[in-house]
């Protein structure tokens, strides 16, 4: 198992954000080479998948590697040969009350599977040390160590509850170590009524949420249904732009901690005192890609996905893993100190058909996202010829009037773009979350 100490992990951590952007890249084909080399001399798999790689290899020699390929080749992928998918899968459904590692030294999650199967992540100890150290000392800089005390500070996390979700995991843990003293838990699926109803009777000071969810209270207590005395913010998981930042921001009166993150990839980006997202380009390698998985022409252009290297993960390695995130990453000189900023437009557009016809959400949002008085918006197919419109708008709107308006507009689009008989209506209903992952995604198809 690759191991390091907590202090070296605080080190390369405090390093990172003091030396330039060209030294940092020197850091990082050093570990590059260093995990790919241990990835071909412990794993059977990459063994094989890297065999043609040259003596003197860059990143672009190396394959790329997908979500399906991992699952299929899980035992032989890792590079801990006691470690077996079956095991994997029974130990995340264990007892709540055992907080014990997965052979005694790993930590295992699983992604949420919103996109297909649901993928196992191993992971080891210089990987979680210095994942956690990007976290304590880049992310929560400036707040006080004392926040995350149960026993000090009531603690509100409305999460996906499903074991092996990362979220779930670490409330697992901490309940089964600490006790749930100052914790409350809520499933993110529940009604958004009896999620104010239970925030109001619970009083948290600290609270862990998708931005969704967040933009949603915020709105309630703009209304005056919710009233809690929040010093803390956290998100992550979901795209939180930067009007929504803002609007979170100052309803609540604290500090919105937004961590831009994946199972499989780590703390890829994060925000230190606003709400753009610096890139931990020290310790996390992504290539903007074009739909043929080819490095993005323009550098002003959002990618069509993204190629993560975690260069900390040496148990279950991600490298060049593609995923179907849309970025941007500043470009910075050689002899910047500060971390690049990296903008997120989230998952690729999905395609539905209306009236026999094929459309991107991405359509649909250029006429949207704009509109006055909208915050947050959900598109639900409810016949073929039909959507129907969910959305979430600020105080100061007259939401029937908006929202009559706006379905209208997009009607008018989707006529004018050949689906003459089309039709887009709306409803009072939140957007519906998923029950696999609880995200709540921009089109669900509600015909079945």
């Amino acid at each position: 198992m690759k191991t390091i100490e907590i202090q070296e992990a605080a080190r390369l951590v405090q390093e990172g954000t003091q030396i330039t952007h060209g030294e940092r890249m020197r850091l990082v084909n050093e570990r590059l080479r260093a995990l790919v080399d241990y990835a071909r001399k412990n794993s059977p798999y990459l063994a094989e998948y890297y065999k043609n790689l040259p003596e003197n290899y860059s990143l672009s020699d190396i394959p790329v590697t997908e979500k399906k390929d991992v699952i299929a080749h899980f035992d032989d992928y890792v590079t801990d040969r006691r470690i077996h998918l079956k095991d994997v899968e029974a130990y995340i459904h264990r007892d709540l009350s055992d907080a014990s590692l997965y052979l005694d030294q790993y930590t295992v999650l699983h992604t949420s599977g919103t996109t297909g199967a649901p993928l196992y992540m191993v992971r080891d100890q210089h990987r979680n040390r210095i994942q956690g150290m990007l976290m304590a000392l880049r992310l929560f800089r400036g707040v006080d160590p004392e926040m995350g005390d149960t026993k000090k500070h009531r603690q509100a996390s409305i999460i996906h509850a499903e074991p092996g979700a990362s979220s779930y995991e670490a409330y697992r843990r901490a309940v089964a170590q600490e006790g749930d003293e100052g914790d409350l838990l809520i499933p993110v699926l529940e009604d958004p009524e009896i999620m104010v109803a239970k925030l109001n009777a619970f009083q948290p000071e600290v609270i862990s949420a998708y931005a969704s969810v967040l933009v949603m209270l915020a709105l309630e207590a703009e209304k005056g249904n919710l009233h809690i005395p929040l010093k803390l913010i956290c998100t992550s998981a979901e795209l939180l732009t930067p009007e929504n930042y803002r609007l979170i921001q100052r309803v609540f009166g604290c500090p919105v901690k937004n961590n831009y993150c994946m199972t499989e990839g780590g703390e890829i980006a994060m925000t230190w005192d606003g709400p753009e997202l610096l890139f931990n380009e020290d310790f996390i390698i992504i290539e903007p890609v074009d739909e043929n998985r080819l490095p993005v022409k323009d550098p002003q252009a959002f990618s069509h996905g993204i190629l993560v290297t975690d260069l900390t993960n040496y148990v279950q390695p991600i490298i060049r893993y593609y995923v179907n995130d849309r970025v941007k990453i500043e470009r910075i000189s050689d002899d910047t100190v500060r971390l690049p900023i990296l903008q997120i437009k989230g998952r690729a557009n999905d395609v539905f058909a209306i009236c026999g016809k094929n459309y991107t959400t991405m359509a649909l949002d250029s006429a949207i996202q704009l509109y006055p008085g909208l915050v947050d918006f959900q598109f639900t197919q409810v016949a073929d010829d039909e959507l129907r419109l969910r959305a979430l708008t600020d105080s100061g709107t007259d939401r029937a009037r908006a929202l009559t308006e706006l379905a209208r507009e997009l009607e008018d689009y989707l006529k004018t773009h050949g689906s003459p008989a089309a039709k887009v209506s709306w409803t009072d209903e939140y957007p519906i979350r998923k029950e696999r992952g609880g995200k709540a995604p921009r089109y669900i198809d509600l015909r079945y």
